[in-house]
């Protein structure tokens, strides 16, 4: 495919690059932020070859594009230049109306913006950890040895160190210093501050107690100190005389944010995300149940552009007890059953093109990219996304019966089933999760059945 060609239609179908505020992209996915949603052609674009399918999210065009995502993202970076890429906004960007409905979209466009950059080097950096527990358990690493250590390590920088890269995203969507974002994440990674006392105690800062926090792997301090810097840093540039700005500037935000951050925007966060985890250890209270509910939700997640807002809490678990027993493995559940649909599809459909692409998405699916599957198939044919629901709800069931668990960030797939293992750590039970999970969705899509495209002659 040629991914130029379709990087120019996508961009003039969106309006132009005039009208780009900003452009990500995540696994699968180019996600345009536009000035003017009336400029874009969604039938248009909807309609183009190489694109899935187009959804509208959480302020943002999503355009589905699929495993080749990334070589799109080259191209569209390209044409419309890296100051769009970065995400900066316009400072003569049209204001939004102020209503609830958009602040709580405003809201969760950030927090998915903070993120969704991210998901790549977080993907890979499971993956670093789920090699590091496949060559414990064939017995070619020790986990006493500074090699299993290190690589370990390897695999947990990213989580240790994500107050930097969530600075760094914020900076990008808020149109905020960048460097300024990052050093104001250094100061609360910074070691000294916790050999100030144990978590939880407070020390006496200026006429302040300030509670000493440990604030690796925690998003929500920087997303709202990035917000509070956004209008110190346009306060102090306005009070800051020009042949002194070019220290004092960044000097009054440190000076203000940081201390701000450390006092009160921080303390309260790590209260918010506590309280997050509570929700979700009272999720996991429901066994079972909790799989199967949000297996079945996945995919509708998936459908809507939503799935990444579970990141936060994902990262959370990680964080607060070390492992996921729920967004992860319904994850797991709900892609092998996208596959196993797929495949149902292909086998039993008389159309040559239609058995080709299922059995493509199938081995996409398996492999933890089930936008080929859900919108290229299952969707499709209609009935086939039914029967995949309630594969997905059985086979959640079923993961969550036996306590499977991911100590890692990672895509859950058929590479990954290693380090999704039950409580107890029995590797067999836990690599039943994918057969049966796809033997379940195929077994009911193939008796539902579907109406069939007409056979090719």
């Amino acid at each position: 495919m040629d991914m130029k060609k379709l990087a120019a239609e996508i961009v003039q179908r969106v309006g132009g690059k005039e009208n780009i505020k900003n452009v990500t992209h995540c696994v699968t996915r180019l996600r345009f932020v536009v000035k003017d949603e009336k400029k874009v052609d969604v039938d248009g674009i909807k309609k183009l070859n190489g694109v899935l399918d187009l959804i509208l999210s959480s302020g943002q065009y999503q355009v589905v594009i699929g495993p080749q995502v990334g070589d799109a993202y080259k191209a569209v970076v390209a044409l419309v230049g890296e100051a769009s890429a970065v995400g900066s906004v316009p400072a003569d960007a049209p204001k939004e109306k102020m209503t609830i409905k958009g602040l709580a979209k405003s809201a969760l466009d950030v927090i998915v913006s903070c993120f969704t950059p991210a998901i790549p080097i977080i993907a890979g950096s499971g993956m670093v950890k789920v090699l590091v527990v496949l060559l414990n358990y064939a017995g070619l690493l020790d986990s006493a040895s500074t090699t299993y250590t290190i690589l370990n390590t390897i695999g947990d920088g990213i989580f240790y160190f994500l107050p930097v890269v969530v600075a760094i995203n914020a900076a990008r969507k808020m149109n905020v210093d960048m460097f300024t974002s990052v050093a104001l994440a250094c100061i609360i990674l910074h070691p000294t501050l916790l050999g100030l006392g144990e978590t939880g105690t407070t020390v006496p800062f200026l006429i302040f107690d300030m509670p000493v926090m440990n604030y690796s792997a925690q998003a929500l301090p920087m997303i709202f100190g990035v917000w509070l810097l956004k209008y110190v840093d346009k306060f102090a540039d306005k009070v800051s005389p020009s042949i002194v700005k070019v220290f004092l500037r960044p000097m009054i935000d440190l000076l203000v944010v940081a201390p701000v951050i450390l006092l009160v925007v921080g303390p309260i966060s790590i209260s918010i995300s506590n309280v997050l985890f509570a929700a979700c250890a009272a999720m996991q209270t429901w066994g079972p149940i909790a799989v199967a509910i949000n297996a079945f939700l996945f995919p509708l997640m998936v459908l809507t552009g939503t799935h990444n807002a579970t990141i936060p809490l994902i990262i959370q678990m990680f964080a607060t007890q070390g492992y996921d027993p729920i967004f992860l493995v319904c994850g797991l559940a709900a892609n092998m059953a996208e596959a196993g649909a797929a495949c149902a599809v292909a086998v039993k459909t008389k159309n040559k093109g239609l058995r080709s692409t299922g059995f493509t998405a199938t081995l996409s699916a398996l492999l933890g990219i089930t936008e080929p599957a859900l919108y290229g198939v299952n969707l499709r044919m209609k009935r086939p996304f039914i029967s995949m629901l309630l594969g997905a709800t059985l086979g959640g069931f079923y993961c969550g019966l036996i306590g499977l668990q991911a100590p890692a960030f990672v895509t859950p797939s058929l590479l990954t089933i290693a380090i999704l293992v039950p409580q107890g750590v029995n590797y067999l039970l836990g690599l039943s999760c994918v057969p049966v999970c796809f033997a379940i969705t195929f077994v009911v899509t193939y008796i539902i059945g579907f109406e069939d495209l007409p056979a090719e002659k």
